[in-house]
């Protein structure tokens, strides 16, 4: 009986920790390119400087949107009619690599490219901000992106955004009865992006929250 309760003590402890380290702490990897890779029909060759440059772009941009998340404005494509779309997004904080809060390790170096792992502890601030924005008249969605796999490096971070735009246009589709011409709001991640390889082009999966402030049916050019 004792033994019982201390394995369920356990995983209770063990369950506690792990949140209070998520509300804590932000951890992500970003993954840059080393040696010679495939651009088009040319190649292109990435030294250890350019793949620690490009891990710690995405490290960046994918920390933006776990800390602070996007505004966004989405003119909505439509193929019918050929209306062409745009979806632009602009972070609302950002965070400096001199952050006292931030610490960057090299995570892992292969031999065609290399891994940073940021750990982000978040202020009291920033906790409530989060809070706050999960708490608000967002709702949950998904979106996912393709993009190939034969082009700069930093294609990686386009189609994270595209998947964004997918996240807003799936919660669309869910809330509203109409299609609408322009949504404004924002959109804060909920944990960070998954990427992978599929069918030779790179697939992005993000969970978003999103918030609606504005949603027009007429033209918005």
């Amino acid at each position: 009986m004792k033994l019982k309760i201390c394995i369920i003590l356990i995983f209770i402890t063990a369950g506690l920790y792990s949140l209070e380290l998520y509300e804590n702490y932000i951890e992500i990897i970003g993954e840059g390119p080393l040696g010679q890779y495939l651009i088009a029909f040319d190649k292109v060759t990435y030294s250890k400087e350019d793949a620690v440059r490009l891990a710690k772009n995405e490290v960046f941009e994918f920390l933006t949107g776990l800390v602070y998340g996007y505004n966004y404005k989405y003119k909505v494509e439509n193929n019918v009619n050929k209306q062409k779309g745009y979806f632009e997004i602009t972070p609302i904080g950002s965070i400096s690599e001199k952050d006292k809060n931030l610490t960057l390790n090299q995570y892992l170096e292969k031999r065609d490219g290399i891994k940073i792992q940021a750990i982000y502890r978040l202020n009291e601030n920033q906790k409530t901000y989060i809070r706050g924005f999960q708490s608000s008249p967002a709702k949950f969605s998904v979106g996912d992106a393709y993009g190939s796999y034969t082009g700069p490096w930093d294609k990686r971070i386009a189609v994270y955004k595209d998947a964004l735009r997918s996240a807003v246009l799936s919660d669309a589709k869910k809330r509203l009865k109409s299609r609408p011409l322009f949504i404004k709001g924002r959109i804060f991640l909920k944990e960070s992006p998954q990427i992978a390889i599929i069918s030779g082009q790179w697939r992005v999966v993000v969970k978003a929250h999103v918030i609606m402030s504005e949603i027009k049916y007429e033209d918005v050019h």
